[in-house]
């Protein structure tokens, strides 16, 4: 300790004292101003002449509405799951092209299930595997006039749960919709 005043480790005590002081001053205001809403499931509908059905989920806490699908099934079986070819994780995971049509998905969804009339904000996968599955799976694709349900044979990835996120609701965030 020179003779100038407190050694630097005294200093840095302080400095981290008051930054955590600071955070607990303002932790109650992001809380007050950031409402998190438990997700719904979706029930089991028809979709293009498909029975749809959704398994039990834990559910979550999100920023806005939003509506879960877990272990999905089309007719029993699984959605297929894949990246475009050469920008994915996993280069098993191509079958599909990286095409699909989750979000056509989550509007129906969310129209014949829940009656929803919102604008959605986004439709995602938050589990899915690349593994190999020697059952028959499906898709959804746009083709002209439309939509349908396209089987394709055993192969690399499946989806597990499908998320669908409204978008927020003015009055949600005081008047503005971020």
């Amino acid at each position: 300790m020179g003779s100038r005043g407190a050694p630097a480790s005294l200093v840095a005590f302080r400095l981290l004292a008051l930054q955590a002081l600071y955070m607990y001053c303002v932790a109650g205001d992001i809380e007050e101003d950031f409402l998190l809403i438990q997700d719904k499931s979706f029930s089991n509908v028809t979709v293009y002449d498909r029975e749809v059905s959704c398994g039990q989920h834990r559910p979550g806490l999100f920023p806005t509405e939003t509506w879960t699908c877990n272990d999905i099934r089309v007719d029993g079986m699984r959605i297929a799951y894949g990246y475009y070819p050469g920008l994915g994780a996993d280069s098993k995971c191509t079958e599909t092209g990286g095409f699909d049509e989750l979000r056509e998905l989550c509007e129906q969804l969310l129209k014949k299930s829940v009656a929803f009339t919102g604008k959605l904000w986004g439709a995602q996968v938050s589990n899915a595997t690349c593994d190999f599955t020697k059952d028959t799976r499906v898709t959804l694709n746009m083709v002209i006039g439309g939509f349908e349900w396209q089987e394709m044979g055993p192969g690399h990835g499946m989806i597990e749960t499908l998320q669908c996120t409204a978008f927020p609701k003015e009055e949600e965030h005081g008047g503005t919709v971020l």
